[in-house]
């Protein structure tokens, strides 16, 4: 094997040499060659931007680590392999990296065998097989794929909230969002999130919520109110509940498990288990819900806004890649409290690092009793819901009647 990727290798090498203007058709990376000397020419001549032979032979005369003289000349000298082989034997060289890097993946998880490495290597292994050494026309593909949405048969992906006012304005969710549901601290964002969780549920989507911040029996019990109306203290003390109470909760969970709900509370939580259930075979787009951003962790020892601007982008990045829906809760800064107004702002969410910019959707959750402590104990509360950002529809603010003893959202 090592001689057959010595041999492809230097050919490819040796028609860059012998026909300079390949290179506008390279399309291997050098970090693909094993041989150093060939890695080290590749990108030397990558930075030049061309092949210029008087250049090469001068590099070579001037650099001990460079490509010699001699070698440059036999590989000048050997045959051309023809255009259409020049694009085979990349094909090739792609190839055998991929196999020599695979091995080493496996090599290193005999090595060090946890379910963390195994995330790892399976990650690592699914960006390999996704390399390809051929520039697709993006253009005539995004073409092809809208030609195809135009006459389709099928249904529109776009996914309903439930919540008549919001999808007038919104539209609905599009696969491959990351919608971010910011607000202050007890302000109702887990609850309209559960509320919006459920609203999707019964529609037939494979939804999930990962609870970072409270344990999935409480993330349960929230749940159970919302669907029966039953008050949430109520159903937490259980002792209290009446017989009516207790079968109505006992359909309710067993409509739960029959919708496929996935409910998980690891305090641990990072992108590759939003990956590993975004990757998940589904016949509709997944909905994955997180709460919340700041809490998840991450494998950066840099300061907490990089680390939090990193699992943005890799939320946005999973999304893109699964075609999976993705609402993560996030709390605003600090700085709303120190104003007149106290409804929240678009730069607001600038403390939470790159999610303001990742985001394709931002709703930003405020309600006045929250700080008139005089109408806090009042069950109905006014919940202003803006839609501060949106990359394909309108903005603006819905306002909600939320019932915080049972949990329930209405428009």
């Amino acid at each position: 094997m090592l001689n057959e990727q010595y041999e492809i290798e230097s050919t490819v090498i040796a028609s860059l040499l012998k026909k300079p203007e390949l290179l506008e058709k390279l399309r291997v990376k050098p970090y693909m060659f094993q041989n150093e000397y060939f890695k080290t020419f590749l990108n030397y001549v990558l930075e030049q931007g061309k092949i210029d032979l008087n250049e090469i032979y001068l590099k070579s005369a001037k650099d001990k680590t460079f490509l010699s003289n001699e070698v440059i000349g036999k590989l000048y000298q050997s045959d051309f392999i023809g255009y259409g082989f020049f694009e085979r034997y990349q094909q090739d060289l792609l190839k055998y990296f991929q196999i020599i890097k695979a091995n080493q993946l496996a090599d290193e998880f005999k090595v060090e065998g946890t379910t963390e490495s195994l995330n790892v290597m399976v990650e690592e292994l699914k960006e390999l097989s996704n390399i390809t050494s051929k520039k697709e026309n993006g253009t005539q593909k995004f073409v092809n794929d809208f030609v195809e949405m135009l006459y389709s048969d099928e249904p529109s992906r776009t996914i309903s909230t439930k919540f008549p006012l919001m999808d007038h304005k919104i539209g609905g969710f599009e696969p491959s969002q990351l919608i971010v549901i910011a607000a202050r601290p007890s302000m109702g964002k887990t609850g309209f999130a559960l509320n919006m969780l459920w609203n999707i549920a019964k529609q037939g989507y494979e939804t999930s919520f990962f609870s970072i911040e409270t344990t999935g029996v409480n993330v349960l019990q929230r749940l159970l109110a919302t669907i029966t109306g039953i008050p949430l203290k109520k159903i937490m003390g259980i002792k209290d509940l009446t017989p009516e109470e207790l079968t109505s909760l006992t359909n309710a969970m067993d409509k739960i498990l029959k919708t496929g709900i996935n409910i998980s509370e690891e305090s641990s939580t990072t992108t590759q288990d939003i990956r590993s259930q975004a990757m998940k075979p589904s016949d509709k787009p997944q909905i994955i819900f997180i709460d919340y951003l700041q809490l998840m962790s991450t494998d950066t020892n840099t300061d907490r806004r990089v680390a939090v601007e990193k699992l943005s982008r890799d939320l946005k990045i999973i999304a893109n890649e699964t075609g999976a829906v993705i609402v993560v809760l996030s709390q605003l800064s600090r700085a709303v409290e120190s104003r007149n107004d106290k409804r929240p702002m678009l730069s607001d969410m600038k403390e939470s690092g790159g999610i303001e910019a990742d985001a394709s959707m931002a709703m930003l959750l405020y309600r006045d009793d929250y700080y008139e402590q005089e109408n806090e104990d009042n069950d109905k509360s006014i919940v202003e819901v803006n839609i501060a950002k949106n990359k394909d529809g309108e903005t603006g603010v819905i306002k909600f009647d939320y019932f915080k003893t049972t949990q329930r959202f209405f428009t």
